[in-house]
């Protein structure tokens, strides 16, 4: 059975404009399994696939666990599996960098998001296709007004409770009422732990997104808003 591939999905556009002939990695894949991109890379092409995920082979094993049977399903049967984060990763576990590296989902999670950057970087041999969850500039309900300057980043930890009041009514819309899911740190209260993952910590305007990938060491060749405008999908080099 081949993938159901969606080019719609901008994230399959740039993995498809740059995958062919190329090592590829996807980062913090295994949640939602079927939003991987490893069946994408190897539809496009790609020579080798690894998947990288911070999740314990013990401990979430279910979660490898479906990983494993989505590749079986899609009669992928050889790829690479490492249970690190990202900021941890060395270069003698993986040998030399990538050709090209997907990751989404992820830096919003992640306690350390120009940490998490700079070790995409040096893991990316030549492309990065990243996506972020990001903040409007201006949200403004019933509830009241939340604004921020095209520069900032929300760290969401620090939000007061009429900011999150705001900024609950606008993310139930998409995430409790469109996802069923809740968002750890606004929609729901969350403990906030360094070593944890779960809660959202940090949300970056478009234009702070973007600045950070170049800070980080990325050139951005393409970038287009996603998720009614609710995240970012961007096209980097090295």
């Amino acid at each position: 059975m081949a993938p159901q591939l969606n080019l719609t999905d901008i994230r399959d556009q740039y993995i498809a404009r740059v995958v062919e002939g190329k090592t590829f990695a996807e980062v913090g894949g295994l949640w939602g399994t079927v939003s991987e991109k490893v069946s994408v890379a190897k539809q496009f092409g790609a020579t080798e696939l690894t998947m990288i995920d911070a999740a314990s082979m013990t401990e979430h094993q279910y979660l490898w666990q479906a990983f494993h049977d989505r590749m079986v399903s899609l009669n992928i049967d050889r790829y690479h599996c490492l249970s690190l984060d990202i900021c941890e990763i060395e270069m003698e576990d993986i040998g030399k960098p990538y050709d090209v590296v997907h990751c989404a989902g992820v830096l919003y999670h992640h306690p350390h998001p120009m940490q998490m950057l700079v070790a995409l970087r040096k893991i990316t041999g030549q492309y990065l296709v990243l996506t972020s969850a990001i903040t409007q500039e201006v949200i403004e309900n019933e509830k009241g007004r939340y604004q921020i300057p095209p520069s900032g980043v929300m760290f969401v930890p620090a939000l007061s409770e009429s900011e999150r009041e705001v900024l609950t009514v606008y993310w139930e819309q998409f995430m409790i009422k469109e996802r069923g899911m809740a968002v750890m740190g606004i929609t729901q209260s969350a403990d906030y732990d360094l070593e944890n993952f779960a809660p959202w910590w940090w949300l970056p305007t478009a234009h702070a997104l973007r600045s950070m990938c170049e800070v980080a060491g990325f050139k951005v060749l393409d970038n287009g808003l996603t998720w009614h405008d609710n995240a970012l999908s961007l096209l980097l080099s090295v």
